[in-house]
């Protein structure tokens, strides 16, 4: 610790960035894309690599993508998930070039990455919003933001798609102060808040995404947040990820129950993966399970009991060849044979008012 005080041996530090060092020299980032909500860790080391690459070469730069998997310690199909991450989301622009050779990549201008302007409003709100609470609330609105940008990313919606204008940042801002002095997550006004609000997140003309509102047909995102769905979906199931299957869940428990679910999301999303890598990744059969799960009337129809490896083979021969558990059967019939029983006490009301008029009461 004390030979990292005081001055700064400048001269030995540059012998070994500049000469002894196999990647030489410094990568400068702008603060804002090391600090840029909404875009993952990794995705920021494999943008400074594919930088590095072009502040050496010029206008443009083709490591190939081993070398940036090493660089990020990552294996390779994880390396092209992040780099395609950051095309998606406006940072560089990768061209293929085929015959096995690698991928030019290019930057964006910084200026021009609408996903770096939508970052900055919520800075710029948050900050706002430590202006105006206790020094120990700080952590608080750190929290009640990662909530609002995970209800932007389980919509679908385009983080930067966000509309950036002073009445967003000023709904923005109003919404985590709110959010930062209620006593739980529980009481956290859901995202339909947010857009009821302000318009926060979509003006009519950039409703642009489609999703699925359950039981309904496609619609745009932004109508069907601002209309009455308590939740939507992407088109393509295999674009669902764990928290749409344990929403989902959600869903059609309410639709056969009546009731909510008790929430315990990250202990269900790790549930849903289980699941899924159980089934090979195919997420359509996950969903099918889902929905045959409660077609079957299990009971209690909980979560955590669907999950269990014996009830997703039950599942799956009700599926196969359409048979439900000898219990489910048995206790159908039990309900049946109780209900003929009550017929056979019962009377109808002809006969009833029949034996009134025999009787001496009339």
């Amino acid at each position: 610790m004390e030979a990292n005080k005081g001055q700064l041996v400048v001269s030995s530090e540059k012998q070994f960035i500049y000469h002894d060092s196999v990647n030489r020299g410094h990568v400068q980032l702008p603060r804002m894309v090391v600090h840029s909500l909404n875009l993952s860790g990794t995705a920021k080391i494999a943008y400074g690599v594919i930088s590095g690459y072009i502040f050496e070469q010029g206008r443009s730069a083709f490591p190939s993508i081993s070398r940036i998997a090493m660089a990020c310690n990552c294996s390779k199909k994880t390396a092209i998930k992040y780099v395609d991450e950051l095309v998606e989301k406006g940072f560089i622009q990768k061209e293929r070039n085929g015959n096995g050779r690698t991928n030019t990549y290019y930057l964006v201008d910084i200026d021009k990455i609408s996903h770096l302007h939508v970052s900055e409003m919520f800075w710029r709100a948050v900050n706002k919003v430590n202006r105006e609470i206790e020094t120990g609330l700080y952590e608080n609105v750190y929290d009640c933001l990662m909530d609002v940008i995970s209800k932007i990313n389980y919509r679908g919606i385009k983080f930067k798609d966000i509309s950036v204008n002073d009445k967003t940042e000023l709904g923005l801002k109003e919404t985590l102060l709110e959010m930062v002095n209620k006593d739980s997550e529980d009481t956290f006004k859901p995202l339909d808040y947010l857009i009821e609000k302000s318009n926060i997140l979509f003006s009519p003309q950039q409703s642009i995404a489609t999703a699925v509102p359950l039981g309904g047909g496609p619609k745009k995102v932004g109508d069907v947040l601002c209309g009455t769905s308590r939740y939507c979906l992407p088109d393509d199931v295999s674009k669902w990820k764990n928290d749409n299957f344990v929403q989902y869940f959600y869903e059609k428990f309410i639709n056969a129950t009546d009731k909510t679910h008790v929430v315990a999301r990250n202990k269900h999303r790790g549930m849903f993966e289980r699941v899924i890598r159980n089934q090979g990744g195919d997420k359509a059969k996950v969903k099918n399970l889902i929905d045959s799960f409660f077609e079957m009337k299990y009971d209690p129809q909980s979560l955590e009991v669907f999950c269990t490896s014996g009830r997703i083979i039950e599942i799956e021969l009700f599926i196969e060849k359409g048979l439900r558990p000898h219990y489910l059967v048995a206790k159908d019939k039990k309900v049946q044979t109780s209900e003929e029983k009550h017929e056979n006490y019962g009377i109808s009301a002809k006969e009833f008012l029949e034996r009134i008029k025999q009787s001496d009461i009339l």
